[in-house]
């Protein structure tokens, strides 16, 4: 095959290439939040500005290609930077294409934000993704009152201020800007609480996911009246929400008991709970799937049950820092389990959960799960791995088992035997034990 050098390559081709690398990283800036300042810098400011260091005829690409100055980052760190900020001129190099915003205020002072909508008025019809951060300020202002307009291509909306989330108690928020194409909707707990229910209704009927932030702390519980209105503002979204990330939800018991008290349910297809796993009781039956990312308690399952319909359960890089507390009172009949990058501490939990012997006892939990799947970064417990086939196998086959079950009063009817079982990134195993399992499980495969 015939080779060419990068630089022989036409400058539609460079650009189209270019443009396409944009088009991914604008994807994942739509979907994610930088967690901290030096992140969005190393991240998002050399694109395409780098680009435009290579050589002379690519920093003529850059300069003559519209499209590849659209994604546009501020970061306002002092006074001065307010006016004279470069923002106008790369809204200029991006001729009429959608533009991607993204606004850290860094310096906070009362007339911050004002300037900052200032800016963004005049483009709002070319607003594809905004992304403001650190903008309350003056604690007791609505600053987002002034956030008004028509956005018809505005897909992603995220407005979060993990600055002072702790402090802002009252920011009453009356959004005002229009923008019925939105997908992606990320805010932190104060803005979503105050939200107008009539806002929500027009403008999220086509959203796909919707993130609550509610900071880095783990003492911030959100109690009862305000646990209520968070919630009563998912309900008013029209539609039933497809995938909903609660980063770092901490409900209080009264939280938890006025939501049921008031009937208040998370509805979604897909829940993702992030650090905490508060929220497991107070959402609703017809959730498919559960995720739970970055939880070092997954021993505290012991204590709060899943949604019995919910299908498919996904663990990411979770531990448990009880990890021989296994939880003896709460059934679940979803069929999948997987369990991503997580500590050997919470895969013991839950192979115990699904069968394996624990205190000289059998108890299938979970009695329906029929596929299991493991992508590790730590070691697998062979042991508790087969003993938990093997008892599966067992139940299925008896609907019982010797042992302590009578009178631990734990229920065996109904278990099913493992047919998927994956393993990738695991430790090596031998042909002998890789021979064990293929014989007890459908399909077997361990990478």
């Amino acid at each position: 095959m015939s080779r060419c050098s990068f630089s022989s390559l036409p400058a539609e081709t460079v650009s189209g290439i270019l443009t396409a690398v944009l088009e991914d990283i604008v994807q994942d800036d739509m979907v994610t939040t930088p967690e901290a300042e030096h992140q969005l810098l190393a991240g998002g400011l050399p694109f395409p500005h780098t680009m435009a260091l290579v050589c002379k005829r690519w920093r003529d690409i850059v300069s003559s290609t519209p499209e590849l100055w659209t994604r546009i980052f501020w970061m306002i760190n002092v006074p001065e930077e307010e006016g004279r900020h470069c923002i106008n001129s790369q809204l200029e190099k991006s001729g009429s294409y959608p533009v991607h915003l993204t606004i850290i205020n860094s310096w906070c002072h009362r007339r911050g934000i004002r300037v900052i909508l200032q800016h963004i008025a005049p483009h709002l019809q070319r607003l594809k993704s905004l992304r403001l951060a650190n903008f309350y300020e003056a604690h007791h202002q609505p600053h987002l009152d002034t956030l008004t307009g028509y956005a018809p291509q505005l897909e992603s909306l995220q407005l979060t201020d993990g600055k002072h989330i702790h402090h802002c108690t009252d920011l009453k928020s009356r959004l005002k800007l229009d923008c019925p194409a939105l997908r992606i909707f990320r805010v932190d707990k104060i803005v979503a609480c105050n939200l107008d229910h009539q806002w929500l209704k027009n403008n999220l009927i086509h959203v796909e996911f919707i993130t609550i932030s509610c900071g880095s702390g783990s003492n911030d519980r959100i109690y009862g009246a305000r646990a209520v209105m968070l919630f009563r503002a998912l309900e008013a979204v029209p539609r039933r929400i497809p995938c909903l990330t609660l980063d770092n939800l901490r409900l209080s018991d009264s939280g938890l008991g006025s939501m049921i008290t008031a009937g208040v349910k998370i509805g979604a297809e897909q829940v993702i709970l992030c650090i905490s796993i508060d929220a497991l009781p107070a959402i609703d039956d017809d959730c498919q799937t559960i995720v739970i990312k970055q939880c070092d308690s997954i021993h505290d399952l012991q204590s709060i049950s899943l949604p019995s319909s919910s299908k498919s359960l996904e663990l990411d890089r979770c531990g448990s820092k009880e990890p021989r507390r296994v939880p003896d009172a709460r059934m679940w009949d979803g069929d999948t389990v997987t369990i991503t990058n997580s500590h050997s501490s919470c895969i013991e939990i839950v192979l115990h959960l699904l069968g394996a012997p624990f205190n000289d006892h059998v108890c299938s939990l979970w009695r329906h799960v029929t596929t299991l799947k493991l992508v590790a970064n730590d070691f697998v417990p062979l042991t508790l791995l087969k003993a938990m086939i093997t008892s599966r196998q067992g139940a299925a086959g008896q609907n019982n088992l010797p042992g302590k079950n009578d009178g631990d009063n734990v229920e065996l009817e109904g278990v099913r035997p493992l047919m998927v079982f994956h393993v990738h990134g695991g430790q090596h195993i031998t042909s002998e034990e890789r021979a064990w399992f293929k014989k007890r499980v459908k399909d077997f495969v361990w990478r």
